[in-house]
């Protein structure tokens, strides 16, 4: 399906096949304090180690999470919003992460024996999973916007490579199946295929709310090319902001974006949930971390109004979001900033979902992030004693190396022809466009 990597991150192009052989040949790099191989640099996770800490996260600042307890309970009836996250997998043994998944209905697309949906090699699930429903933990400020309402699906399409050619349309299927209400898919392909689009209209059909990235070529390909399930009417298209509530340099534009969200920047990324048994957190950027973000926010929309319909959650987040432009929809923005105390405490019906939004009253205050924290030099094992807790395989470590390689991608893109960089048909591995941010 030529399927593009999780937006969050990125990684050295491999076929499908190259990356089961790289894993065996011993892909995965030495526990802590072992030095990388050569092939682990072909295939790195998508996000950094950041030690623990009580400083709040920006983003959660941003999004007022500290007025959302009195409208974050459980419904009456009890039942959790059932959230499915197609994605490289969610890591159960991180401490803020227990009892968030639902173990059993959660499955793997690719070979699960090895790669089980429990685990998560490259973190970019795991991170994407504590931005939905992390649950506190003492001396630690991040948390997930809604741990009380959901139930997390882990619906693994990825092995340990971001390049790998990644069953996403089935992934969006099984997580129809197994009663998810909303699926968050921080990937994407900018190619429309048959087999993704019939996907898609089966979750809608089935009343099932998706929110995609809108992907990561903003700053790195003109004409920002459609992203799928992105890009398809109905799906909610999230884009990426910064901590100055300007959009992300690298969040791609179009007239499908539905709303935006914290994505984080190089200066100021985004902190969260690290696939590690001893609670190390993980930091990052990328729309792949944006989409969580409204993800959590429709599920707190629809737990406390559970009679909406999935385009009824979608219209109301719509509404209540925070304008950015003065002419929303806008390419950069969509409808705005994504708003869930603004979602929950509307009076207001949902209007029809084909209606244009009113201007909410109140705009959102991001606060002003001084400087970048110390992502520099540290390196994590994934699991307990240096093993991938679930998959069995030698601890993975988290690289601190995004400058090294963001060097390397402008080398190559500097060595690009002009054809070459207005040529759509350009692979992607000669482009290095797998290598997303994040």
């Amino acid at each position: 399906m030529n399927r593009r990597a999780p937006h969050g991150g990125g990684a050295r192009a491999l076929a499908a096949g190259g990356a089961v052989a790289a894993l065996v040949a011993g892909l995965v790099v030495a526990p802590i304090g072992g030095a990388p191989t050569a092939a682990a640099d072909t295939c790195q996770p998508s996000v950094t180690a950041v030690p623990q800490t009580a400083a709040v996260p920006w983003a959660q600042t941003a999004l007022r999470y500290g007025d959302l307890a009195p409208y974050v309970a459980p419904a009456a009836s009890g039942a959790r919003i059932k959230v499915a996250v197609v994605d490289s997998g969610i890591d159960v043994s991180a401490p803020q992460l227990a009892g968030a998944v639902d173990v059993q209905d959660s499955v793997s697309l690719v070979n699960p024996a090895t790669y089980p949906p429990t685990a998560d090699a490259l973190g970019h699930g795991t991170m994407v999973a504590g931005i939905i429903a992390a649950r506190a933990r003492a001396g630690v400020a991040v948390v997930g916007m809604a741990p009380s309402v959901v139930s997390l699906l882990s619906i693994r399409t990825y092995q340990v490579c971001e390049s790998e050619d990644a069953p996403i349309a089935a992934g969006i299927l099984q997580a129809v199946q197994r009663g998810a209400k909303i699926i968050n898919v921080s990937a994407g392909s900018p190619t429309d295929t048959p087999d993704m689009a019939s996907a898609v209209r089966t979750a809608q059909a089935a009343g099932v709310l998706i929110v995609a990235a809108a992907g990561n070529l903003g700053a790195q390909q003109d004409g920002d090319p459609l992203q799928y399930p992105a890009a398809y009417p109905g799906v909610i298209a999230v884009a990426a902001v910064g901590s100055d509530r300007t959009a992300a340099p690298y969040s791609e534009h179009g007239a499908d974006i539905g709303l935006a969200a914290p994505g984080g920047t190089s200066d100021a990324p985004l902190l969260g949930v690290g696939p590690a048994a001893d609670g190390t957190l993980a930091s990052g950027m990328g729309t792949s971390f944006a989409a969580p973000y409204v993800t959590a926010a429709a599920a707190l929309v629809w737990n406390r109004y559970p009679s909406l319909t999935a385009a009824q959650v979608r219209q109301r987040l719509y509404e209540t979001a925070d304008r950015v432009a003065a002419d929303a929809p806008d390419h950069s923005y969509g409808w705005g900033i994504v708003d869930p105390y603004a979602a929950l405490t509307s009076v207001a019906a949902p209007a029809p979902a084909t209606s244009a939004p009113p201007v909410p009253a109140a705009p959102l205050t991001f606060p002003v992030v001084s400087q970048r924290p110390d992502l520099t030099g540290r390196t994590l094992a994934v699991g307990g004693g240096g093993l991938l807790s679930a998959g069995g395989v030698a601890g993975v470590a988290w690289l601190a190396r995004r400058r090294k390689r963001d060097a390397r991608l402008t080398a190559a893109r500097s060595a690009l022809t002009a054809s070459e960089r207005t040529d759509p048909g350009t692979t992607d591995e000669i482009r290095g466009e797998r290598r997303h941010v994040g």
